[in-house]
C-alpha cells in the first residue's frame, strides 16, 4: 500500500490516482481530481506540471473557461479534509487552554486575597507601631514625678508592713550559740540562761520557746548524757515572753555580760559564745547585717537594734541614723555597700 504524495497517509489503489511522470499516488480529493473522473495514462500531478516548461500561447484563440476542462459540469475544487489526530490534539489544546485559563483566574484571584491580607496585615502592624510610638511620646512627654511617687507610695507600704511586723516581735528574744541535743529542753536552757544573766524567769513569763528552722538529722554520739549536732552552727532558740519588761531586762543584762559561754551553762562540748538578741523581722536582719559590713568598712564606732529599728553612729557626740532601708544604707554609707 503507498503513501499519498499530498498528505502523507496510506492510500489504496482504487483510490489513488498516479503521476505519469514521477509515478507517485495521490488523493483524488488531495490533488482535485472528482471521483467520477477518468484521467489519461499521461496525467501529471501539480509538482511535474510545475516543472513543466512554460509555451507561447500567443496564437491560441482564446476560448472559454468550459474547454479547458476535460470533464464537463466537474464540481468546484475540494480542500483536503482534516486527520482525526489533528483534530483530536487541536481539542485537547483548546481543553488545555481553557484549563489554563481557570487556573490563572484562579490564581489571580488568590493573589488578590494575599495582597489583600498582607495590606490588612501592614495596616494593623503600622497601627501597632503608631500606638507604640505614642506611648513612648507620652511617657517621654509626661512627668515622670507620678512614677517615681508611686515606686516611693509602694516602698513606703513595704516598710510599713515591715515596721508592724517587727512590732508582732517586741515581746521575742533570739538566743544563739547554744547547741543541739536530741533530749534538750530549750525552755530549761532558756531558764539557766537567764539565772547566768542575773534575771529570774517564772514559767508564766514565758509563752513559747523553740528553735527556728528544719530539724537536722546528722546527729552524733557526744558525751554519755547528752547527743550533740556536729554543726557548726546550731539553730538560733526563738524566745517569746508574756511581757516586754521582762525582754528587755534579758537583753540588758546579755549587753552587760557579754563574755557568756556555753561553759557557764555547764553545757558540753567545745565552749561557745551565747548571744541574747532582739527578734527581727527577715528584712530587717538582713538590713542589719549589711548595715554591721557596711558599718565596719567605713569605721562607724556603733552600730545597734533597739526595739526593732536599726541605728548607726559614726562616733561619740553625733546624732544616731536610723537604717529602714537600703537606700539609707546608700544614702548613709555610699552605693558600694548595697
Amino acid at each position: 500500500m503507498a503513501k499519498c504524495g499530498g498528505c502523507g497517509q496510506f492510500i489504496a489503489a482504487t483510490a489513488s490516482i498516479r503521476c505519469g511522470k514521477c509515478a507517485v499516488c495521490y488523493h483524488r480529493a488531495c490533488v482535485g481530481v472528482p471521483p467520477s473522473a477518468t484521467p489519461s495514462p499521461a496525467w501529471l500531478c501539480p509538482g511535474c506540471k510545475a516543472k513543466l516548461p512554460k509555451t507561447d500561447n500567443s496564437a491560441t484563440p482564446v476560448k472559454g473557461a468550459a474547454a479547458d476542462c476535460s470533464v464537463p459540469n466537474s464540481p468546484p475544487t475540494v480542500a483536503p479534509p482534516v486527520s482525526l489526530d489533528l483534530a483530536h490534539e487541536i481539542r485537547a489544546f483548546r481543553e488545555e487552554l481553557s484549563a489554563l485559563r481557570v487556573d490563572i483566574r484562579e490564581l489571580r484571584q488568590e493573589n488578590a486575597q494575599f495582597r489583600a491580607a498582607i495590606n490588612g496585615c501592614n495596616e494593623r502592624l503600622d497601627a501597632v507601631v503608631h500606638r507604640v510610638d505614642s506611648l513612648e511620646q507620652r511617657f517621654e512627654a509626661k512627668d515622670t514625678s507620678s512614677y517615681d511617687h508611686l515606686e516611693e507610695t509602694i516602698a513606703d507600704l513595704k516598710l510599713q508592713l515591715n515596721e508592724r511586723d517587727q512590732d508582732l516581735l517586741l515581746n521575742d528574744v533570739i538566743v544563739s550559740g547554744i547547741p543541739e541535743s536530741k533530749t534538750e529542753n530549750p525552755a530549761h536552757i532558756l531558764k539557766t540562761l537567764s539565772l547566768k544573766l542575773g534575771v529570774d524567769l517564772d514559767d508564766r513569763d514565758i509563752v513559747n520557746v523553740e528553735r527556728l528552722g528544719m530539724v537536722r538529722r546528722n546527729f552524733i554520739a557526744g558525751s554519755s548524757q547528752h547527743d550533740i549536732t556536729e554543726h557548726p552552727r546550731p539553730r538560733a532558740i526563738a524566745v517569746r515572753l508574756s511581757r516586754r519588761t521582762v525582754r528587755d531586762k534579758l537583753i540588758q543584762a546579755a549587753r552587760v555580760r557579754r563574755g557568756l559561754t556555753t561553759a557557764d551553762l555547764d553545757l558540753h562540748g567545745q565552749p561557745r559564745r551565747v548571744f541574747v538578741n532582739e527578734h527581727l523581722t527577715r528584712s530587717n536582719a538582713k538590713l542589719f547585717h549589711l548595715a554591721r559590713e557596711a558599718g565596719q568598712r567605713s569605721k562607724y564606732k556603733y552600730v545597734w537594734t533597739r526595739e526593732g529599728r536599726i541605728y548607726v553612729r559614726k562616733e561619740d557626740g553625733v546624732s544616731a541614723v536610723r537604717i529602714r532601708s537600703h537606700a539609707d544604707i546608700r544614702k548613709t554609707f555610699g552605693d558600694g555597700y548595697v
